[in-house]
């Protein structure tokens, strides 16, 4: 019990660290202004008197580039402590070290006033303690690996607002488990939050394992994947500041409104935003010489809609498949010669060089340099000879070694792929060929007739100088292997969201494009959406990102607990993909699933009565479709009915998450989101079939309160084996 002696020393507390913010947040405004008329002086300083002396341009531009810097420290200290002055700290341990007793505040940032810390950041060392220690024994590890061990004595949280103190708990536990169920309980925000104040033990190894440099989680639909990565970025940034900033770090989300949506736990962490990209369009970036046809959204929308295009569908499953990705690697390996020159070489009928002796020196080369890199390092060796041959002959060596030049510099990765469909029938046999070799069941091979049809349906793309989206990350790879991968050096740590749903191949590209950089990796195997990838486990994109690689460390983490949704939510789910991995979940209960049969008269279908209903009681609604097409019927139907301004149409051009209205969104572009109440629609048998089961988990765990499921005819398969194995959290129609 705390007396209220300690209480009033505890608002004390606040309001010295409240005077201290608001000195320091003063001090750094005016620093933050200086900064930036210093580096505006020393720039119109450098423009005004046109300087052309190389030595004092360059010294000028390193103090420009400091001066930004230290105004870029000075703006992250000032957000910070804004953040701070709204709530200074969430927790307090006592650390017993055997000397003293050290009351340890935590917060954000840290706040130091002389020598004294008052609020320590809770990425510090000593902070660990709060989230993975109980009362008694403790220790943490200083960053040169040194052991502080000790007794905690004290464990307290708090809920401050401001100059108030609104709650304040003791515990012997890791988290108090009111704040945690308090946290759960309340409505879901436009933006993701940070989890800083109740990090879990298992989720804060994770955040704080530096050693890996590839890391992989495996987590339910709910278990903080996406809200760990973050705080592991935040995390890196403030241990490893000295090597890496927020400039060196990229997370590869998988559309555009899921990277609005997590865009807040940075700043409200004490970071700044780390560059944020889609694979789309990071790809498309280093494919110029071709338009590309799609992206992510169209592959998923052919996957999953009844009126898709046979030839497309087709495409995909061959393009996705590790069959395409060994054609492709055989047909690189075909033109090495080809692209390297080993042939003959004849000058004016004598024979200079033999195939076989440029054959072997060909084997020689690092295969891990570009064919063009290689392809220069022959014409260097021919280069050689011919000096020795021709030395009477100088124009003609020089004659020759330009011709060798020229053919090197007409090498086209774009048209080495068109090659790959200039004969149909050579075309249908190297697929063919390939099947065999990797022993592919036949239920997983195209026949004859649809490998003609996806050979004329891209060859068409190639002569309009365009890519269909599932061909880029193979010609890529053929490029990269041609003219080398453009390495991103700069890039020091890759997070990939929604892993289990990239191929092997993507991982490879990735691999290629960031040698220097460690990966963070999130996934679900049982929310993988894409038919053509399926993962058993992650040993083989392990496998992918340590290849070449010198010295790489990896590790698998598992959370096995899930905190998102209320536990009738959670169990009916797990009865959707019969729990495969197993998990655990919190006690929070709520709402029974509500599973009801809705009219076809469409005006009055409950699915949108109930959605607008649930809107006045939360803060986010959502309709769950399965696809964009079916997403574009239902509105050109609420438009008819004059009912369209109630509901937020999201697609795959939407760039933004809001909660203003009842959103009405794909499944797919729902996936990694959650909503207040979730309505899943049209979960008829032709619609959600067996084959969907995942997808239809992903919708149902979108859902943080309450979840209902609409259907109108025939319900889904899915929906019958929940109901047997989940028949108490199940309320079949019932009120809202």
């Amino acid at each position: 019990m705390i007396t209220e002696n300690e209480k009033r020393k505890e608002r004390d507390y606040l309001k010295t660290v409240l005077y201290i913010l608001e000195k320091n947040l003063k001090k750094h405004k005016v620093n933050f202004d200086e900064a930036n008329l210093n580096t505006n002086e020393q720039m119109k300083y450098m423009w005004r008197e046109k300087v052309s002396d190389d030595i004092e341009r360059e010294m000028l531009e390193d103090e420009i580039f400091n001066s930004q810097l230290l105004s870029e420290s000075y703006e992250v200290n000032i957000k910070a402590e804004e953040r701070m002055i709204e709530s200074a700290y969430f927790a307090r341990i006592d650390f017993d070290d055997g000397t003293s007793v050290e009351p340890i505040y935590i917060g954000i940032a840290s706040l130091i006033d002389g020598n004294h810390f008052y609020v320590y950041d809770w990425r510090a060392p000593i902070c660990s303690m709060f989230y993975d220690a109980e009362m008694g024994e403790a220790s943490y590890k200083l960053p040169d690996g040194t052991e502080i061990k000790g007794n905690i004595v004290l464990k307290r949280q708090y809920v401050i607002k401001g100059d108030e103190i609104k709650e304040i708990f003791d515990t012997e536990l890791q988290i108090v488990d009111s704040i945690l169920q308090k946290m759960l309980s309340g409505n879901a925000s436009v933006r993701m939050k940070n989890i800083v104040k109740t990090i879990q033990k298992e989720q804060n190894k994770i955040i704080r394992d530096s050693s890996a440099d590839i890391l992989v989680v495996q987590g339910p639909a709910g278990s903080g994947k996406t809200s760990v990565a973050m705080h592991r970025i935040a995390y890196l940034l403030y241990s490893k500041r000295d090597q890496i900033n927020r400039s060196n770090v990229l997370i590869i989300s998988p559309n555009d409104v899921f990277s609005s949506y997590i865009s807040d736990v940075l700043p409200s962490i004490g970071e700044e935003n780390v560059y944020q990209t889609t694979y789309r369009d990071y790809l498309r970036s280093f494919a110029g010489e071709f338009s590309v046809k799609g992206d992510m959204s169209d592959i998923y929308e052919c996957l999953f809609t009844k009126n898709r295009s046979d030839v497309h569908f087709n495409s995909i499953n061959l393009k996705f498949s590790s069959v395409y990705h060994h054609v492709m690697e055989q047909w690189i390996e075909t033109k090495r010669n080809e692209i390297l020159g080993v042939a003959d070489v004849v000058v004016d009928g004598n024979l200079i060089m033999n195939k076989e002796f440029l054959q072997k020196y060909a084997d020689t080369l690092n295969r891990q340099t570009s064919l063009i890199e290689q392809a220069n390092m022959i014409n260097q060796k021919i280069a050689s000879h011919l000096s020795i041959k021709l030395s009477k002959e100088p124009k003609t060596k020089a004659k020759v070694i330009k011709s060798l030049k020229a053919r090197v510099d007409n090498i086209k990765s774009s048209d080495m792929y068109r090659e790959l469909y200039e004969n149909e029938e050579t075309f249908v046999n190297t697929i063919e060929k390939a099947y065999n070799e990797l022993a592919t069941p036949a239920a997983n091979r195209l026949t004859i007739l649809q490998l003609k049809e996806v050979f004329l349906y891209t060859k068409d793309l190639l002569s309009k100088n365009s890519l269909a989206y599932e061909d880029v990350m193979n010609y890529l790879l053929l490029k990269g292997r041609v003219q080398g991968f453009n390495p991103q050096n700069n890039i020091k740590h890759v997070v990939i969201d929604e892993a289990q749903d990239y191929t092997i191949l993507q991982y490879d590209l990735l691999s290629q494009m960031f040698p220097k950089s460690s990966f963070t990796i999130l996934g679900d195997t049982n929310q993988a959406i894409m038919p053509v990838v399926k993962y058993s486990n992650y040993d083989s994109i392990i496998n992918v990102l340590s290849k070449d690689r010198a010295f790489v460390t990896s590790e698998m983490k598992y959370l096995a607990k899930t905190y998102r949704s209320t536990y009738e939510i959670n169990t009916f789910a797990k009865a959707l993909v019969a729990d495969k991995l197993g998990y655990n979940q919190i006690e929070r209960h709520g709402d029974k699933v509500r599973i009801v049969k809705d009219g076809k008269d469409f005006a009055k279908r409950k699915v949108f009565e109930d959605a607008i209903k649930q809107k006045r009681k939360y803060n986010s609604v959502a309709i769950i479709v399965k696809s964009e097409e079916e997403l574009l019927q239902v509105k050109e139907k609420l438009v008819a009915a004059g009912m369209d301004r109630k509901f937020v149409f999201v697609t795959k051009s939407t760039a933004d998450f809001d909660t203003k209205k009842v959103q009405i969104i794909p499944s797919y572009i729902a996936k990694g989101l959650e909503f207040d109440a979730v309505c899943v629609y049209n979960a008829n048998a032709d619609n959600f079939g067996k084959e969907n089961s995942n997808l239809f988990y992903v919708c149902c765990t979108r859902a943080l309160h309450k979840l209902s499921i609409y259907y109108t005819d025939k319900e889904s398969p899915l929906l019958k084996r929940a109901i047997e194995e989940g028949k108490d959290v199940i309320e079949i129609g019932g009120e809202n």
